[in-house]
């Protein structure tokens, strides 16, 4: 039985103004933009959205665009945001529906009309919706998953000795990488699937990165350039189906969630890859 969907992965084709060059865009830019929509139909909302504990409940992007070095005034944008609270949705959509009927969106000094929105499957490769309960009736074993980050990625490992200054992951270990989305998963899932994270943690240490292709890439962030990891890594999983099913459900969840740190500011994005048979 089908269940009301509760995640969703909306794509924003956006077109800038006839003449106009939209410089470097910055994580908080995008962020900014995406609170400024929600403020349009839902302020105590966007306000809300706007206090640190409750970020998690969205994530922002622009999507990279292969050989586009610069932006110019035909370039369009693609901005991805998912949604993971059904009242941020439907406030969202409304938002979106006033823009295509009065354009009026800015990014930094740049205006831009929304000419195209996908938020089903197979309508853009990074959006579709669904649902928790959905991702773990459709979660089967898999001797092996792959995951695409695609834009920069880093995770956290405790604070080095000398201050508060965190320590970074640059590769995608297994634990740090699963240890993330259980962390998502059990914060935004309903309680009932709610998975056991140090069960997650003790299995990662039975995982290997056995195939990747990465490196790293910088983004600049309100006050800083952080750098992080983007590409393809495989994992090989323990022999255990269960074990097997649980990562498997956190390597899908992965599209809605996102990936370590600095999600809403266009860090982290990242989907399951098929492999291909032989890989």
């Amino acid at each position: 039985m089908r269940t009301e969907p509760d995640v969703y992965a909306l794509v924003l084709r956006l077109q800038p103004d006839l003449g106009a060059v939209v410089s470097e865009v910055y994580g908080h830019g995008v962020h900014g933009m995406f609170l400024e929509l929600v403020r349009q139909v839902n302020p105590e909302l966007a306000n809300t959205l706007h206090v640190r504990e409750l970020s998690k409940h969205f994530t922002v992007a622009l999507l990279p665009q292969p050989g586009v070095s610069r932006r110019r005034a035909d370039t369009m944008l693609e901005v991805r945001v998912t949604l993971l609270r059904n009242d941020i949705f439907s406030s969202f959509a409304a938002a979106l529906m006033q823009q295509m009927a009065f354009p009026a969106l800015r990014l930094g000094r740049t205006s831009l009309l929304v000419t195209e929105v996908f938020g089903t499957a197979g309508s853009h490769p990074w959006a579709g919706y669904g649902s928790f309960a959905e991702l773990v009736a459709a979660a089967r074993p898999a001797r092996r998953v792959a995951l695409r980050f695609a834009t920069p990625t880093v995770t956290t490992r405790g604070t080095l000795g000398t201050g508060n200054k965190q320590r970074l992951n640059l590769f995608p270990l297994p634990d740090a990488v699963f240890g993330s989305l259980v962390r998502r998963w059990n914060d935004l899932a309903p309680p009932e699937l709610a998975l056991d994270h140090e069960g997650v943690r003790a299995m990662c240490d039975e995982v290997l990165a056995v195939r990747y292709q990465l490196e790293t890439m910088a983004t600049r962030l309100r006050t800083n350039v952080q750098v992080g990891f983007v590409g393809s890594c495989m994992y090989e999983l323990p022999a255990d189906e269960e074990v097997q099913r649980t990562l498997a459900l956190l390597a899908d969840a992965a599209f809605y969630l996102g990936v370590g740190s600095k999600t809403t500011q266009g860090m982290g994005v990242c989907q399951r890859e098929v492999i291909r048979d032989g890989a």
